[in-house]
């Protein structure tokens, strides 16, 4: 493999043996459901909020998140942070907050609105009876409009302007559980950060990202971890951050995940499925797939990836994964248009797989429909 994707592995290694947690290290407790932010933040004085547990962590300190398998309406960010674990037990992290059932204007049949602040980068998603809707909406071009209030179906919603701080929300149908997003990114990092550990935690209905990587971020791990059903990434690295991510599930996004600029990442034991436009978008400097498996099941490109522009380097490696289309009779789409590429011991069936451009070397074997890749 090139270089960069060597220097990668060896600084994740490292970063393994040397996560130690220094003498003066603590444990942090959080609590959305009793915990309180003026509490101590202790196992009997939880933090209320996950934000309040990270700005009082230090290097080598762990962030306990409770209620065990809960979903909290909250979302929190790192800025210039060192050495600082989430154990997020199971806890799902969600952008939307419910609609009240009262306050509603009839303004058709079955068809309502009210009026709500806009929303940050003005994108909407409406929950509706816990499935997000986003009307084929997403942040790329060529982006649907909204249909008009009166052309709704049941189950659709649209969203008009009034101002610069208010619009109509229009929905088609019953108003009882609706849920509306009103939050950026899941977990954010920004700046330089280094050796964050985030695991066992999910994010959902977030405007942006489930987990928006930034700035300059090395030995950054994240483990067990479900990004879904965002307007944006379920999970995205940026500028030249360094990720390492094991056990993750990203579905019901407009990209699954989506890697630029000079950031390097390496997915391993991870699923990507059911996205608008791309499962796996890897336009970075250097990136990896182990032990992964992608589920094509909709109109998206299941693998896209190459440097953004040809005086850029670019590696990528795939090694044991699988891509498959499901509950699709049409094939789906791997392009790979530049760089260097490594192909070790995949498998894809339905799949059109696209190497024009990119430099690649085959190991072990490698099937696309039953018919070994070096021999074709």
């Amino acid at each position: 493999m090139p270089k960069p994707f060597s220097l990668l592995c060896v600084s994740l290694v490292l970063a393994m043996l040397l996560i130690a947690a220094p003498l003066s290290a603590r444990e942090w407790h959080v609590n959305a459901a009793t915990g309180s932010d003026a509490n101590s933040g202790g196992a009997a004085e939880p933090f209320k909020s996950l934000q309040k547990g990270i700005n009082s962590a230090q290097d080598g300190d762990v962030i306990q998140l409770y209620p065990h398998g809960a979903v909290i309406r909250q979302s929190a960010s790192f800025g210039n942070r060192s050495g600082i674990t989430i154990e997020g037990n199971g806890v799902t992290l969600d952008g939307a907050d419910p609609l009240p059932v009262d306050g509603w204007e009839t303004v058709g049949v079955n068809l309502y609105r009210r009026v709500l602040k806009r929303t940050p980068l003005d994108r909407h998603l409406l929950i509706v009876a816990g499935v997000m809707q986003r009307m084929g909406r997403t942040q790329s071009a060529g982006s649907p409009q909204f249909p008009a209030p009166a052309d709704l179906k049941p189950g659709q919603f649209c969203f008009e302007n009034i101002d610069e701080k208010t619009g109509w929300l229009y929905v088609c149908g019953p108003i009882k559980n609706l849920e509306w997003s009103t939050r950026v990114n899941g977990i954010g990092l920004g700046g330089v950060c280094q050796r964050i550990v985030v695991r066992n935690l999910n994010t959902r209905n977030f405007l942006n990202d489930g987990f928006n990587i930034h700035g300059d971020g090395r030995e950054l791990t994240f483990e067990n971890i479900n990004g879904y059903d965002c307007f944006d990434e379920g999970f995205s690295a940026h500028e030249t951050s360094e990720c390492l991510i094991t056990g993750g599930k990203f579905y019901g996004n407009e990209n699954g995940i989506a890697d630029v600029n000079a950031s390097e990442t390496v997915y391993r034991n991870c699923e990507f499925y059911g996205n608008v436009n791309t499962d796996v978008l890897l336009i970075g400097k250097a990136h990896a797939l182990i032990d992964c498996k992608i589920l094509n099941s909709t109109s998206a490109a299941a693998l896209v990836a190459g440097p953004r522009s040809e005086d850029k380097l670019f590696a990528l490696r795939l090694q044991h994964v699988t891509i498959t289309t499901q509950q699709k009779s049409d094939r789906g789409l791997v392009r790979i248009n530049g760089g260097t590429l490594l192909v070790d011991n995949c498998v894809c069936e339905n799949i059109g797989f696209n190497t024009l451009g990119a430099d690649v070397t085959y190991q072990g074997r490698n099937l696309v429909d039953g018919v070994e890749l070096d021999a074709r």
